[in-house]
């Protein structure tokens, strides 16, 4: 199913109260269609063995101090046709890896966002009882940091589990993306009301079993779900 959702938006005197809410309609373009690509195309950002040599430059890195996270990337190209085009590719992915959360924005200019994700990136919801004021905001996040493959039954799926959690590495890392989350949300929460509410909870979905933290807070009066969303951005 689908939907249309408008919101207006104000800041300080200004608003979008009455503004239209129309744009221009773009067809989509094929690859071979589109007039600006012109010229050898591209598989690839990075050549072939590039991307292994940042990996030792990053290890050396960890080595000295220099570095305590880094995380390395590469971007893959494949020329979209009239029979595979964005809105096709992202049911496609929903039905190869389906996920409890996926996104499919036009961002115009010729533009799309596609992708499919296990991981909420933030929750805010209006609660009447708690602790700091009737409706005061919750924001809840959930980091995800520790995965391994499913097994081929539930036998192998249980092997699995039980090798990850035992895993210090992966605890580690857990451990350090919650910490980062619970810095953000004290810019923008009340003292104290910031809370790991789930520790290393199992979620298995088709291909992958991950470890997953569960962690709350109240907003102060001053901030909103926007504000919630900006200050977890660092990892977009």
């Amino acid at each position: 199913s689908a939907w249309t959702v408008s919101m207006e938006f104000s800041y300080g005197s200004k608003s979008t109260m009455g503004l239209p809410h129309e744009g221009t309609t773009s067809p989509f373009l094929s690859f071979d269609e589109y007039p600006n690509n012109a010229g050898e195309f591209l598989a690839r950002d990075t050549p072939v063995g590039d991307f292994t040599k940042s990996v030792d430059r990053a290890k050396e890195e960890f080595k000295v101090g220099n570095l305590f996270e880094a995380v390395l990337s590469q971007t893959f190209r494949k020329p979209l046709s009239n029979e595979m085009t964005p809105s096709r590719l992202f049911r496609q992915l929903r039905s190869r890896n389906p996920s409890p959360y996926g996104f499919f924005f036009n961002l115009g200019e010729d533009e799309y966002l596609v992708g499919a994700s296990p991981e909420m990136f933030v929750r805010v919801e209006k609660v009447d009882n708690n602790d700091y004021r009737p409706g005061a905001m919750r924001v809840e996040t959930c980091p995800i940091s520790g995965t391994v493959a499913r097994g081929r039954d539930a036998l192998e799926d249980a092997a699995r589990v039980k090798s990850l959690i035992m895993n210090l590495k992966e605890e580690s890392e857990l451990t350090m993306c919650t910490d980062v989350d619970r810095n953000d949300k004290s810019r923008i929460c009340e003292p104290g009301s910031v809370k790991v509410i789930g520790r290393r909870q199992i979620e298995m979905y088709s291909r992958l079993i991950h470890t997953v933290d569960h962690v709350e807070g109240y907003l102060r009066p001053q901030f909103d779900a926007l504000d919630a969303f900006l200050c977890h951005t660092w990892a977009v």
